[in-house]
């Protein structure tokens, strides 16, 4: 029986894994990886696709003939490449252990897949249950030591082995309790696992973003031997909207000499893995240039474009699609000539390389964005967080005929930002009109996604500077279209759970303001009233609203329910509260007040319904200056006066607005706290908003 030789002088593995949860790649499409991973210098693919029922659910079935012929030809072809073919096998899923029959049926299993000429093996127990059933528990000390023992025992079995690999349970270190040198698991597999078995590893997480030389070094010393790494870098099954173009990277090539071998987990889009793979095959390359000559290439900078230059000439294509041959004869076969005064024929565009790069940079790797993203993310924070450099730069351009520097970089910045989101959409058309349409369908649904959201952001920033235009339909409203909102039902949970959006890789940049937020106090009524003045300055709009009365004094708000909030330059907002706004109302008119401006009478509490006054009782006001752009601070603000008249028995608040005061409404609306309330024969220009307590 001749089993596979010492670790020292075994072939480093390097390759493809089919691992993922989703359709498994074709059989021409593994044939056509096989040419590739001989192409760029890679050796090995390892069979392993979670659906495809024989590999995993009903793994003791045998292949039928029909089945068995696919196979052999898949495996003659990677010989033919001179590629390891790897058969990997997950019986985890339901097998008992303890139960002579199970061992010989997968046994049996892959002895009839060695007879295809298959002399590599796997055996994965990922993602399973760790619970052992009663009967495994009386042979077993643990699940380790089950999985070990029927590891050893296949691959005894098995007759003149090349390659043999087990996946653990806890592949990764996150897996491993409390840590991976104290893990009792790793610590069995390390121990009795046969030392010709090779074990696969993820590195730090499941999705590891780095890994290091020092990580690894800690897991082979409990496993006692160098690990193979199943990266998942570019495994997009866990995603169906992200879709990964970047390189390989973080990954140093001073690991290659620490490791049996590196096997990429890619995008479940046979096509898409173009980049994926020749990068890491470009890092296998590198590692062999620097034994050479004793350099270490810089792999950041030489990895994009050429890879995709690579792909662009081999796989794009350019020019009108080419007419599929057919034997029938066709209805029409004369070419379409338009005269002189008709409309030219349609030409589509050839995709340039700056295209895919593009493409690249927008679907990067899991942490990372690419340089053209991350630049659209940070115009689009800025744009919006100094809008109202453009609002009163417009006002001031109207009075004086000059335009501010600041309100001129915001229109140079709006124009930048909306010249790259131009290239977004010729991209788009250029793909969606390419010759080569099987990387076009594997694209399609990704790129109309991206396509669609750089749209919406395109119209935003146009609608924050539109003063002259009028507002983009796009622009999300209260009613939007299906396509002005994203996610569906997963969306929807995600949006009503506390940790929406701390793991994004785009995070709104620390403030580098200090707020305070504290009470009002009797000094700061000019402050509060210039405030006011100023940001109705921005609506040209004069609909009475009852919290006028708040912040002029002519209404006192409720206890704890007056703060206002402040930052190195003075006050930059206010929150105020009535815990009763009917009967707060209903004193006023009585005493026939009137707003401190002379032309605005305070509204008649009686227009709004009794219904909604019923459900919503309380009165706020809130004005936030522009200079505050972080949603965070302005959210503590209200909140504090909301839990205040929560705390006084109040069960709803409602907010009223001028209705072209669009940067405030705007504003509230990210924070959702408050909601658009729709209230019947409201005067008009008047918006309320509100919530539920």
């Amino acid at each position: 029986m001749s089993k596979t030789t010492a670790n020292s002088s075994r072939m480093f593995l390097s390759g493809v894994v089919e691992g993922f949860y989703g359709r498994p790649w074709t059989m021409e499409q593994r044939k056509t990886l096989f040419t590739r991973v001989q192409k760029w210098g890679l050796n090995t693919y390892l069979y392993a696709p979670k659906n495809d029922y024989k590999h995993r659910m009903y793994w003791r079935e045998l292949y039928t003939s029909e089945e068995a012929e696919q196979l052999i030809a898949l495996i003659s072809a990677a010989k033919e490449r001179n590629v390891e073919f790897v058969y990997a096998i997950s019986p985890g899923l339901d097998i008992t252990f303890s139960n002579p029959k199970e061992v010989a049926a997968l046994k049996r299993k892959l002895s009839q897949v060695c007879e295809f000429g298959c002399r590599s093996f796997a055996l994965l127990f990922d993602d399973i249950e760790t619970e052992m059933c009663a009967a495994d528990k009386e042979l077993f000390s643990s699940s380790a030591h089950a999985q070990v023992s029927i590891t050893n025992q296949v691959f005894q079995h098995l007759q003149e082995l090349h390659t043999f690999l087990f996946c653990p349970t806890d592949y990764c270190a996150a897996f491993c309790t409390p840590s991976v040198t104290q893990s009792s698991y790793l610590h069995t597999v390390g121990e009795k696992l046969l030392p010709e078995i090779d074990v696969l590893w993820t590195g730090p997480k499941v999705v590891s973003k780095e890994i290091s030389v020092e990580s690894i070094e800690e897991v082979s010393g409990v496993l006692r031997r160098p690990p193979v790494i199943w990266d998942n870098i570019h495994a997009n099954d866990y995603d169906p909207q992200r879709l990964f173009l970047g390189p390989f990277k973080n990954r140093s090539t001073e690991l290659i000499p620490k490791l049996r071998g590196v096997l990429t987990n890619p995008n479940c889009e046979f096509e898409l893995n173009f980049v994926a793979i020749h990068t890491l095959a470009t890092w296998c390359k590198c590692w062999n240039l620097c034994l050479t000559d004793g350099k270490n290439p810089n792999l950041a900078n030489t990895w994009p474009r050429h890879s995709i230059l690579v792909w662009a000439v081999s796989r794009t294509g350019s020019g009108r699609p080419k007419r599929e041959s057919s034997e029938e004869e066709p209805m029409q076969t004369d070419e379409h000539v338009p005269g002189p005064r008709e409309n030219p024929l349609y030409t589509a565009e050839p995709l340039t390389l700056d295209d895919l790069t593009l493409l690249s940079e927008l679907f990067y790797l899991p942490y990372e964005h690419g340089p053209t993203a991350l630049a659209m993310l940070r115009e689009v924070h800025w744009l919006r967080a100094n809008s109202d450099a453009a609002t009163f730069g417009h006002a001031a351009a109207a009075d004086s005929g000059k335009v501010s520097g600041r309100a001129k970089e915001w229109q140079e910045r709006a124009q930048h930002f909306d010249d790259m989101c131009s290239a977004v959409i010729r991209m788009f058309n250029r793909l969606s009109n390419a010759p080569n349409r099987t990387v076009l369908y594997d694209l399609y649904n990704y790129i109309c996604d991206i396509k669609s959201g750089v749209s919406l952001a395109k119209a935003f920033v146009n609608s924050l500077g539109r003063c002259h235009n009028p507002p983009p339909s796009q622009v999300i409203t209260d009613d939007p279209e299906p396509w002005g909102f994203r996610g569906g039902l997963s969306g929807e949970f995600q949006r009503m759970l506390p940790c929406h959006g701390n793991r994004d890789l785009f995070r709104t940049p620390l403030a580098t303001r200090v707020y305070a937020i504290r009470p009002c106090t009797p000094k700061d009524k000019s402050d509060i009233l210039r405030l006011s003045k100023e940001m109705q300055s921005e609506t040209l709009q004069h609909a009475a609203l009852i919290g006028d009365g708040l912040v002029e004094g002519q209404l006192a708000p409720s206890k704890h329910c007056d703060l206002v909030l402040e930052d190195d330059e003075g006050l930059c907002g206010f929150t105020f509260g009535l815990a009763d706004a009917k009967v707060a109302m209903t004193k006023s008119q009585v005493s026939g007040r009137e707003c401190a401006t002379k032309d605005l009478i305070l509204c008649d509490i009686f227009a709004y319904p009794e219904m909604m006054l019923r459900d919503f009782p309380s009165l706020i006001t809130v004005q936030i200056h522009p200079r505050v752009p972080d949603p965070c601070v302005a959210k503590r603000l209200i909140a504090s006066v909301l839990s205040s008249l929560r705390d006084s028995g109040s069960t709803g608040v409602f907010c009223e607005f001028r209705s072209n005061d669009k940067r405030m409404l705007d504003f509230l609306k990210t924070l959702e706290v408050l909601h658009v309330l729709k209230v019947d024969g409201l005067q008009a220009g008047l918006v309320l908003m509100g919530t539920k307590l």
